[in-house]
Formats: C-alpha cells, sequence, structure tokens
C-alpha cells in the first residue's frame, strides 16, 4: 500500500475557535485505525506568501483540508489577507499534486476555487457555515472516508445528511478527465 500524506492549511487567526487544529486531531486519531494508509502535516499559516508557498510543493497528497474564510474573489484569514483565485491557480498549477481537496471558506465561488486546484475531487460549502457545523461535517466525512475506507461519494453523502449542513454541501466535484 502506498503511504499517503494529508495536509491541513490552518489559515484562521489565533483569536477564534481552530477547525484547522480539530481536523489534525481526528487525523491522528484515524492513523490510529490505519496507520498505514496517511501520516498529516498540520501548518498554521499566517499570511499570504505563506498560504501560497505551501501550495508550492512537489508533495502528493491524499487530502489538503484548508480551514479558512473566503469570499467570491478567494480565501484567507478573514481580516487580513486574501489569496485571489488566480494566485492559487498559479501556485497549484506548477507543482501541487492531490487526490482531493476540502476547503471550509464560506462563500468562495466554489467553481472557481475547484478549477484553481485542479485536484480529482474537490469540497466546499456553498453557504456561510458556521465553524462548528463544518467541522462536524468534516470530522463525520472523514471518519468515513479514512476509517471506515468508504467511497468518498459515499462519506460526503453520509456526512451532509448527518449534520446541519445539507444545504450547504449540495455538491462535490469531480473531474472525469482525471482519470484518462
Amino acid at each position: 500500500m502506498i503511504k499517503r500524506s494529508n495536509l491541513i492549511l490552518d489559515c484562521t487567526t489565533n483569536k477564534e475557535p481552530r477547525e484547522g487544529r480539530l481536523i489534525q486531531s481526528l487525523f491522528d486519531v484515524c492513523t490510529l485505525y490505519k496507520p498505514v494508509k496517511a501520516s498529516c502535516l498540520y501548518y498554521p499559516v499566517t499570511s499570504k506568501e505563506g498560504f501560497l508557498s505551501k501550495l508550492s510543493t512537489d508533495t502528493k497528497y491524499n487530502i489538503i483540508h484548508i480551514s479558512a474564510h473566503g469570499s467570491p474573489k478567494g480565501i484567507g484569514n478573514g481580516s487580513t489577507w486574501e489569496a485571489k483565485m488566480e494566485e492559487i491557480a498559479e501556485k497549484k498549477t506548477k507543482n501541487l499534486k492531490a487526490n482531493l481537496v476540502h476547503v471550509s471558506a464560506c462563500v468562495a465561488n466554489r467553481k472557481k476555487l475547484a478549477d484553481a486546484f485542479n485536484s480529482n475531487y474537490f469540497i466546499a460549502p456553498d453557504t456561510e457555515v458556521d465553524w462548528i457545523n463544518s467541522a462536524m461535517f468534516s470530522t463525520l466525512f472523514y471518519k468515513r472516508y479514512i476509517v471506515d475506507g468508504k467511497p468518498l461519494h459515499t462519506a460526503f453523502e453520509f456526512a451532509r445528511k448527518r449534520t446541519q449542513t445539507c444545504c450547504d454541501y449540495p455538491v462535490y466535484w469531480y473531474d472525469e478527465r482525471k482519470k484518462k
């Protein structure tokens, strides 16, 4: 079995709940159940430059989880910096490789973000989601996907239907062109 890494980029400020830290703890627990499947790298991101530099890597990730705030133009920490869609696409297309990108940034343009990351699968909310609801969705999703080994779509639907986020996460993207 190929060992894969999961990357968590936590763009939230120290003054608010750290969804990324919670997800990191969950991934750490998941490795107890599936120790050969994945390791988790967690980075608290404090600037746009730091965020974009983490996207400039040759590492192949199974999952990239980005805990951030969003706007129609990009994602960031919600107060002092924001990476625009074009900047993400420019950094990402050079090196980044991921099977799944899961972004918790509310009200970001999901279609443009999905295109910018160009991953096989992409998950992001469609509306404003309170951080705890986003964290619960992610927790249930990752438990089903990583620990239970369910297919991504099955894990996604399970999390959507069992949290208060059914309307917030209406779909995920899968690009059939990646199969070729």
